[in-house]
């Protein structure tokens, strides 16, 4: 006979399209499981985790397409009649015809008793059948009969774990003597608390049980992945963050996550067209943070705010319908509670007797309404809590909120301050929780978790309804958010409370230094940054002389992107003639780390003495952090004036500090310091990976990400040779730097500058480096020039501008003239040997390049040393010095040694433009159909899809010449097209290369 497919109305809420992510191996189980016939399977799988939709994927596939397929899903048991699932599931079927000589048997007849659809297509009822008792016994007889006529068939059993006693009884018979050509598939949930049924196959019958688990966090980021690539590609970047917020709301189940993907998919697609600030608000679920967040226009802030999606409460309102009055009111309780809390607690908030209680979360747990993985019985997931909280009307959500603040204080220990706060604001207690959670964020800052600290501080903040209570709220949260990953909220809080709240002078102006120390590091510019402090002296001076003398210290520390120099001796000078002594620790501290950095940046030789006076040790955590933050902002400075050694000593006792502290912002500050010293240094192996690992992982604050996009794009260019790459993150290093103090503006534009010069472009390379030169002119900050200057002057000269460059050249060296700056030092040796050498001949700059090497090399800078020999090789070349050769043959090794490719494939060229080859060099005709050393580089960059003109700047070949090689390539492969070039068996990394003919 014909089979056919029905399916008896299940999927109501379900998440189609996810069941098969992750689920390969119980797919396979169950197929094989299916091919043997007579066969059971039992699937075994909590509500949510896609057990029946795993069944209902693999019985789409065709080989199983013309069977007859039957899907029962139980219902409460205790409101079930006798074998519903099934005889429901019989009356979507139409009553298969006679089989060829073998008529329906006349048992099957009672069937039409039970279901009337089936009533004219069956044999009659057999005699006795209208009472109800023969019906129940000849039942269960007429369903096997009736299965064994339809031949290949299958039949899935959902939630058996609600059957009623007489299909349980069905089953089992079944399983005991099953029909030739059937399946039997049940999907049961094995969560704890609910029935263990216990099926159990004979020895004859094929039998499988297949575990159907939550899916893993990777296996959620794939669906999470998927989705984003559908609704919004370019937030791919909050990928991880996006899959980590979903699995921890769901986890991992995967209907729950296809409800809240597809929730939040509407949302998101909802606020394209409509304004962001007409987005709902979230009904009280999220805290005054994530909703903050849910106001942005993004796929992770839709997440957020969607709270529980419609089909998760549909179906929780299914699951609690058949509660009693007790057990509704545990599950109010443990939704207003949100933590894993014992029965006794529950009972309390509940306001129900103990005994009364436990009863009550025996119920939850037979019917699944809550879990006990654990000790204490708990919600799936967050969004069942979520949808069970918003049941709750707000009076009574109030009263059970109250009730849980005296249960936990009761509950002895040291209270849950972050819970009570949230308790206390479902009461409508803002006060009582503000003071939690200062409480709480006190705790955190004193233990040194900043992050927390600042976390809660801005929650206080925001939720505070007392004008007073927000301004010395705000005065914590702007000094601890110094030593975490403060964004663009915490600037914006604090903004707040000075425009809007009248603090009074003394508090206005310490919020106001602290704010600019967090514009300073983290946010914001380094004029806002100084001009907020500013802002903040007059105020300070008048009422805290020695918080003012602090805030003179802050201004102290100079930018290239702030004031004139200057200014910032000005703010040393006044703090050096306080007449009154600081008396605090902290803010000796503090002061002490601020003009040490600041010295030691201005190059002023007193910086070393100022350095030394942060070794005595500090009493407390705040004295700590702060000579912390003295260390590793010294261990920039002396990298930048050229003191690697000493740089090493400050890192190794900011390290030291670091094990007693715990501050994101001090731990990048540190790392970024070894990235920047390790470039210098020459130590390049691993140093492009290390800098890409420190640019995602601190990419909330700009300087910290600048730093280590500077060194990834300084080594994507010399190390890698890639070009196209190097200068986009030398152009962001440049872009997101906030309070620069003089290295990576300097440093990316004299390494994009240096790419133009080698492509004989000195006007662009001019244009690269005119606003960090501006900067530099404004400022006075010519301690910062010795990154810039050398490449400066070779730019200018070779554009005409032989006038400005001897300017550059005076003001450095005007600008350093006092100061201890070694690195500058050789910089301007360089700068004035390329002014000799451009007017009195190549012979006057041999000398002073020479020189130059001389410092670079006792300063441990191989690198500098290189370029300075290799100028010097140029002007050897130039004279045709018999030693130009052998001199630019020992720094073609130099870099060979560093990594440097992009620098050995420049002196190369250099060398072939002085017609100076190798003796060992072979012509390309002896490769034969083999691609040449060179044409297999040149594909590799063909293969990446770079074009002529990337591949001529990364191996520092004229475009012409890499044209004649990528027509070689194609020749050689027996291609028309650059993209036909992967195909024809070059892999990407260019180590294959034999043509195909």
């Amino acid at each position: 006979m014909d089979g056919r497919c029905f399916d008896t109305g299940h999927g109501a809420g379900t998440a189609r399209g996810y069941a098969s992510t992750g689920r390969g191996p119980e797919a396979r189980l169950l197929r094989a499981s299916l091919r043997a016939a007579p066969s059971l399977t039992v699937v075994r799988a909590e509500s949510g985790a896609g057990g029946p939709d795993l069944v209902e994927e693999v019985l789409r596939e065709p080989e199983f397409a013309c069977w007859t397929r039957l899907r029962a899903r139980c219902a409460d048991a205790a409101d079930a009649m006798p074998l519903a699932p099934v005889l429901d599931a019989l009356a979507a079927l139409p009553c298969p015809a006679p089989l060829p000589g073998r008529p329906l048997p006349p048992v099957t007849g009672v069937l039409g008793l039970l279901v009337p659809e089936l009533a004219d297509r069956l044999p009659p009822p057999p005699a006795g059948a209208a009472d109800p008792e023969v019906r129940r016994c000849l039942a269960p007889r007429a369903v096997e009969a009736l299965l064994t006529a339809y031949g290949d068939a299958v039949l899935v059993v959902e939630d058996v774990h609600r059957a009623d006693p007489a299909t349980l009884c069905l089953l089992r018979r079944l399983i005991g003597a099953m029909p030739a050509r059937l399946r039997l598939v049940v999907v049961e949930d094995p969560s704890p608390g609910l029935p263990d049924l216990g099926f159990r196959a004979p020895a004859r019958l094929r039998s499988e049980e297949i575990d159907v688990r939550p899916w893993t966090a990777a296996q959620t980021a794939e669906s999470v992945r998927d989705w984003l690539a559908d609704l919004r590609p370019d937030h791919l970047t909050e990928q991880e963050d996006i899959a980590a917020l979903v699995h921890e709301l769901t986890r991992g189940l995967p209907e729950v996550v296809g409800q809240l993907l597809r929730a939040a998919g509407e949302l998101t697609r909802s606020r394209e067209t409509a304004c962001p600030a007409r987005a709902a608000e979230a009904d009280g679920a999220w805290n005054e943070e994530e909703r903050e967040d849910a106001r942005a226009d993004s796929p992770l802030a839709a997440l957020r705010q969607v709270g529980a999606p419609a089909a998760v409460r549909r179906e929780w309102a299914r699951r609690c319908a058949p509660l009693t009055e007790d057990a509704r009111r545990v599950v109010e309780a443990a939704a207003v509670l949100d933590r894993a809390v014992p029965a006794g607690v529950l009972a309390e908030v509940a306001d129900l007797a103990p005994e009364r209680a436990e009863a009550a979360v025996d119920v939850c747990l037979r019917r699944a309404v809550l879990r006990a993985d654990g000790p204490h019985p708990a919600f799936r997931h967050p969004l069942e809590r979520l949808a069970a909280l918003a049941r709750v009307p707000g009076p009574r959500r109030a009263r059970l909120g109250l009730r849980a603040v005296r249960a936990l204080r009761r509950g002895g220990g040291r209270p849950p301050l972050v819970d009570l706060a949230r308790l206390y604001a479902l009461a409508g207690r803002m006060v009582q929780a503000v003071r939690c959670l200062v409480a709480a964020a006190d705790r955190a800052a004193a233990a040194g978790d900043y992050a927390t600290a600042t976390r809660l501080y801005t929650r206080a903040v925001t939720e505070d309804p007392r004008a007073a209570g927000r301004v010395r709220t705000a005065e914590r949260l702007a000094r601890t958010a110094q030593l975490a990953r403060a964004g663009e909220r915490v600037v914006a809080v604090v903004r707040r409370v000075l425009d809007e709240d009248d603090p009074p002078p003394r508090l206005r102006g310490e919020i106001r230094l602290h704010l600019s120390v967090v514009l300073r590091n983290q946010s914001g510019g380094a004029l806002d940054s100084l001009n907020e402090v500013a802002r903040a002296i007059p105020d300070l001076e008048a009422s805290d002389p020695q918080t003012a003398a602090r805030a003179m210290a802050v201004a102290a520390i100079p930018s290239i992107k702030g004031w004139p120099v200057e200014r910032h001796r000005y703010w040393l000078q006044r703090i050096e003639t306080l007449g009154e002594p600081v008396a605090d620790p902290v803010a000796r501290a503090a002061i002490a780390a601020n003009r040490a950095t600041a010295l030691m940046l201005l190059g002023s030789p007193r910086a070393w003495a100022a350095a030394e006076a942060l070794s005595a040790a500090a009493g407390t955590a705040m004295e700590a952090a702060h000579h912390t933050r003295g260390w590793t902002n010294l261990a920039h400075a002396a990298t930048a004036l050229g003191y690697g050694a000493r740089a090493h000593t400050y890192l190794g006792r900011a390290a030291a500090g670091l094990a007693d502290t715990s501050s994101p912002y001090l731990e990048g500050l540190t790392q970024t310091a070894r990235l920047v010293l390790a470039w210098h240094e020459g130590r390049w192996p691993g140093l492009h990976e290390a800098a890409d690992r420190t640019a995602l992982c601190y990419q909330e604050i700009p300087d910290l990400t600048a730093e280590a996009m500077l060194v990834r794009g300084l080594t994507a260019l010399h190390v890698l040779g890639d070009v196209s790459r190097a200068r986009h993150d030398l152009a962001e290093a440049a872009r997101v730097t906030r309070y620069d103090t003089g290295v990576i503006l300097t440093a990316s534009a004299a390494a994009t500058a240096r790419v133009h010069l080698e492509a004989g472009r000195p006007g662009q390379a001019c244009e690269a480096m005119e606003e960090t030169l501006h900067r530099l002119e404004r400022t006075g900050g010519w301690v910062w020039a010795g990154e810039v200057a050398p490449t400066a002057v070779e730019a200018l000269l070779g554009s005409g501008q032989g006038v400005r460059a001897h300017r550059l050249v005076a003001d450095f060296a005007a600008g350093i003239a006092h100061c201890d700056a070694p690195a500058a030092r050789a910089a301007l040796t360089v700068c004035r040997a390329l002014l000799a050498g451009a007017e009195d001949g190549p012979a006057a700059a041999v000398g002073p390049l020479a020189d130059a090497e001389a410092r670079w090399r006792r300063l441990g800078r191989p690198f500098d040393a290189a370029r300075a020999a290799e100028a010097r090789g140029r002007c050897l070349l130039d004279l045709r010095d018999a030693t130009a050769a052998d001199a630019v043959r020992d720094v073609i090794e130099v870099y060979r040694e560093l990594g440097a490719r992009w620098d050995v494939a420049r002196c190369r060229r250099l060398l072939r433009r002085h017609d100076i080859v190798s003796t060992h060099r072979r012509g390309r005709l002896g490769y034969g159909d083999q691609l040449s050393p060179r044409e297999r580089e040149v594909a590799r960059l063909v293969v990446q899809g770079r074009s002529n003109r990337d591949i001529a700047e990364s191996l520092v070949l004229s475009v012409r010449t890499v044209e004649h090689h990528v027509a070689r390539v194609l020749r050689k492969l027996n291609v028309t097209a650059r993209t036909d070039i992967a195909r024809a068996g070059l892999a990407a990394d260019g180590e294959t290369g034999t043509a195909r003919r």
